[in-house]
């Protein structure tokens, strides 16, 4: 062994798959090997180590930073099955079983790091880092030649490291560092050793002593100190109490090697992660059943179980397990690209499964059924399984990604990922929920996660609670709106890897962003749905103008459907970090079961919620007021959270642009946007009944319209049907004016009510919002053309841009702030400035509401009252039509300063939308205005 230490000896090793067998386990103790306090799974998990490693006889290696007494100390305190080898005080010694019960110290290691340090005085340099800031010499007994050890505030670590490096630099000492953080007391530790000495490195030079190549080791560790181990090409676990910073470091030098299995990032924590680990990679025998996350037995006809495992999932380092469920086929084979072919065993209810080794993250395949001329042959074990026995290749319907489109072979994904945070803080009650809808593919000029989350500052820096995707589920070709998705379980390509969707999620979570998708269960897409030749996944019975119905409420199969679809959601959950979803047109669901599937849905999330200790979001797209869908699961309602009110942005635009309809229900000028104000709605139903105006509206006992509580009611002044069914995708303040943008959205950002922005708003963004496809059959292109303007005759679409045509999709990439109205964004900082300020103060809640309207003059007013302060909200909202002018701008009555009577030193102006956008009078605009002023008594009102 030469004296230089290499940076990354294991460089020249690396390969993308492993092909040599585990044989020793090594791990570190302290947070890894030895159990938590507390934790009974670890104890028994230890129990379980210790049988395995008698049982195979698997050496056991100890990689700790520990002294050698003190790893001693351990074994007996925690009972550990004694190691062979003890690699210790962070890598510089090295200590070899005697086969007596001790050990004997490695010399001929220590030889090499005497070497590296050279003559310096080390006794000198110790004690001198030792009188540094913060600084604290460990006990003698934890020193020696090669290692110099420090306690530091846990808060100062960072500062204390540099503060070392700045010492060796300026004294030209041949060192380096570790430091971590003690998980037993908070200590904060530094160790001054050889340069470039580590654990990493003693394990190295083990291995090479024993002749072992690094894919040979199973290194478990939790923190900084075993991080240059677990990038060096070892199969590395880190457990499940790891820093994510260290799993989130870990997992990027895998991928930038090009090692696809050598990482597991366990689930469980201390020795139960060492245990999974080590079953992940095989190196303990007979362990398939307990390296899955769901059960591996068969499906059977009686016991449908919580969750099914649909698709394919990795079930170890090169082991997956395919579940299809295709009933219509007696035969299926799978095909691992590019010519390996593997049957699949036909289990109860149509479900066809395999496990399979030699494969990875990355391997692709596809389904293929055996032709009827050779059944039989097929039945035969002996036969040669070939291609011509075969029909073509389908996808997988529970595909994870589509490389290569809807059409092409499906890709197994590794799951796991380390997800740094969770946005659960960003909003824990409905009215802290602002919302931000976005499309990805034309949130950025580049269109994918991974530009979107270089504008998520923007978002933070604008007062955003929560993101809310339009559908990514993967749909056919390169730009799509995302509502015609055809394989529900990955992720749209067009817009990076499942990898980069989750390095989307994580980013957000870590600005304090929830994140939420669009889900699309009322249909499946047109291009790519192969599903009928599997089994029954649609429906005969019902159909939608979009596309083929899934099969809820059949007697038969309908079950296994609802458990596709639940499974679905609860897989965004799971395998990506989601906060919720938003339940696309949720009233064209169509289910006649007893329990529709909304319902059922809504049960087993909060289920799923409850046991994860997640809060989970549920919105509902209804298209009009349904009172079942907020109502809770315990009082007999669907248990979701909240649903767009679709009669608020609608109302609002039939009283600015009265005669112009972008809906197909009709709205009248001025008295709906009243009735919305003062009751909550105008339209209702449920997804089963009837769908319109109230007959008899229920009043209240002064003979008002009875208000329902709108803390549910999402509103919006414009999203993505707003614009995107005008012919040419024009926004609000294109449609109206600034000042009208701006009168109105104050309106929807002050209600008691949950607010929801389209992307680019904010900013107006000159760029509008066209709706788009880009299937590659003409007839569906020609049958999307016809269909829209079957949908909203109303409209000219003479001069609009075809949707199949790119320049629809490019053409509504909102750009960039720059390219809007600064002024504009400004008004809406300070509109949700001013809702999370009185939301806080619990002002600004229904309790305290009341509305005013005055038709004729077109003012809208909404006011918070309580005994000890006021809120009063002011908005004009005229009618804009081609013959509105202004020839005296200075003859308009302004919006009253305050309310009537009140002392004109009581009311401070907050916000005034004359003064921001006044400007604009000069040019013959009619003047749409907002004013809001606060009021606080000096002495509380009876």
């Amino acid at each position: 062994m030469n004296s230089t230490i290499a940076s990354n000896p294991t460089s020249s090793r690396i390969v993308s798959i492993t092909s040599l067998p585990p044989k020793v386990l090594a791990t570190d103790l302290d947070g890894t090997f030895l159990p938590l306090d507390g934790d009974d799974a670890a104890v028994a998990s230890m129990k379980q180590i210790r049988e395995q490693l008698e049982a195979i006889d698997v050496p056991l290696v100890f990689v700790t930073g520990r002294h050698f007494d003190s790893v001693r100390d351990a074994i007996g305190e925690f009972n550990l099955p004694k190691p062979q080898w003890i690699l210790c005080d962070v890598g510089v010694s090295i200590y070899k079983a005697d086969g007596e019960g001790g050990y004997i110290r490695e010399s001929a290691y220590e030889q090499i790091l005497d070497e590296v340090l050279g003559d310096i005085d080390i006794q000198k340099h110790r004690l001198a880092i030792g009188e540094l800031e913060n600084f604290t010499l460990q006990e003698s007994y934890k020193q020696g030649r090669h290692k110099w050890s420090y306690y530091v505030p846990a808060d100062q670590l960072e500062a204390c490291h540099q503060a070392v490096e700045a010492y060796l630099k300026l004294h030209e000492l041949p060192c380096s560092i570790v430091s971590s953080i003690d998980p037993f007391n908070n200590d904060g530790l530094v160790d001054v050793l050889p340069h470039g000495a580590s654990k990493a490195f003693a394990l190295h030079w083990w291995c090479d002593q024993h002749e072992l190549q690094p894919e040979q080791i199973v290194f478990c560790g939790d923190s900084g100190n075993d991080t240059a181990a677990l990038i060096a090409g070892y199969r590395s676990v880190v457990v499940g109490n790891a820093d994510r910073k260290i799993a989130r470091k870990v997992a990027d030098a895998h991928q930038a090697a090009g090692w696809v299995d050598r990482l597991k990032l366990a689930r469980g924590t201390s020795t139960s992660g060492v245990l999974e680990g080590a079953r992940w990679f095989g190196l303990f025998e007979n362990s398939i059943e307990e390296t899955s996350i769901e059960a591996t037995s068969p499906l059977n006809a009686t016991d449908l179980p919580e969750s099914i495992p649909w698709g394919a999932r990795l079930i170890g380092a090169n082991r997956a397990e395919f579940t299809l469920w295709a009933p219509k086929q007696k035969q299926v084979v799978l095909e691992l690209m590019p010519d390996r072919l593997v049957r699949m065993q036909r289990e109860d209810r149509g479900f066809h499964r395999c496990i399979v080794d030699g494969v990875v993250d990355g391997t692709r395949y596809q389904y293929r059924f055996v032709r009827d001329e050779h059944v039989a042959a097929f039945a035969d074990p002996n036969t040669e399984l070939s291609v011509d026995m075969l029909l073509h290749a389908l996808p997988d319907p529970a595909s994870r990604y589509q490389p290569e489109g809807v059409h092409g072979p499906s890709s197994i994904v590794d799951a796991q990922f380390p997800f740094q945070a969770t946005a659960d803080s960003a909003a824990d009650e409905l009215d802290e929920l602002i919302i931000y809808e976005m499309h990805l593919g034309t949130f950025t000029e580049q269109g994918t996660y991974l530009s979107a989350i270089e504008r998520l500052d923007e978002l933070v820096d604008l007062g955003i609670t929560a993101i809310e995707l339009m559908p990514i589920a993967a749909c056919a070709g390169h730009w799509n709106w995302g509502y015609d998705g055809t394989h529900w379980f990955a992720p749209m390509t067009a817009f990076g890897s499942p990898n980069e969707f989750r390095q989307f999620v994580d980013a957000a979570h870590i600005r304090g962003l929830l994140v939420m998708v669009d889900v699309v269960y009322n249909h499946f897409g047109s291009e790519g749905n192969y599903w009928t030749e599997f089994g029954p996944y649609t429906s005969r019975k019902h159909n939608t103008v979009w596309g083929a119905a899934p099969n809820f409420d059949d007697p038969k199969r309908g079950d296994l459907v609802r458990r596709f679809v639940i499974d679905n959601a609860i897989m965004w959950l799971k395998e990506y970090n989601l906060d919720g979803f938003r339940v696309d047109a949720i009233h064209c669901m169509k289910d006649d079961s007893a329990k529709h599937i909304t319902t059922q849905m809504s049960e087993e999330i909060r289920r799923w919620s409850d046991k994860a200790g997640r809060r989970v979001w549920l919105i509902a797209e209804t298209n009009v007021y349904d009172a079942a869908m907020v109502k809770p699961l315990s009082e007999g309602g669907t248990g979701f959270d909240a649903q767009w009110s679709d009669d608020f942005v609608h109302s609002m635009f039939a009283t600015v642009r009265p005669g112009e309809q972008l809906t197909q229900r009709i709205y009248s000028p001025g008295s709906d946007l009243e009735q919305t104000l003062r009751r909550g709605f105008v339209f209702a139903g449920d997804v089963r009944g009837d769908r319109g105006r109230e007959a008899e509206p229920t009043l209240d006992t002064d003979g008002m319209l009875k208000r329902i509580d709108t803390r549910s009611s999402i509103v919006c002044i414009q999203n993505h049907d707003f614009i995107g069914n005008h012919p040419t995708g024009m926004r609000l303040h294109q449609l109206t004016s600034p000042e009208t943008q701006a009168a109105a959205v104050t309106l929807a950002m002050l209600l008691p009510s949950i607010p929801m922005l389209f992307m680019g708003e904010e900013f107006a963004s000159p760029n509008p919002f066209r709706f788009f496809v880009d299937f590659g059959d003409p007839r569906l292109q020609r049958a999307v053309v016809r269909g829209r303007k079957r949908e909203y005759p109303q409209h000219d679409w003479s001069d609009g841009v075809l949707p199949t045509d790119e320049e629809a999709m490019r053409s509504s990439v909102i750009g960039s702030v720059e390219l809007g109205s600064e002024t504009m964004r400004n008004w809406y900082k300070t509109l949700i400035s001013i809702r999370k300020q009185f939301v806080g103060s619990g002002l600004l809640s229904p309790q305290n509401f009341s509305v005013d309207v005055n038709c004729e003059a077109n003012l809208y007013s909404l006011s918070y009252q309580t005994p000890n302060e006021a809120l009063q909200v002011m908005v004009r909202l005229s009618p804009l039509t081609e013959d509105d002018s202004v020839d005296e701008p200075s003859a308009i009555d302004p919006l009253p300063s305050r309310p009537e009577g009140a002392s004109p030193d009581s009311w401070r102006l907050l916000a005034d939308s004359m003064e921001a956008f006044g400007e604009r009078l000069t040019e013959g605009l009619l003047p749409n205005h907002a004013r809001i002023c606060y009021f606080e008594h000096d002495e509380p009102t009876a």
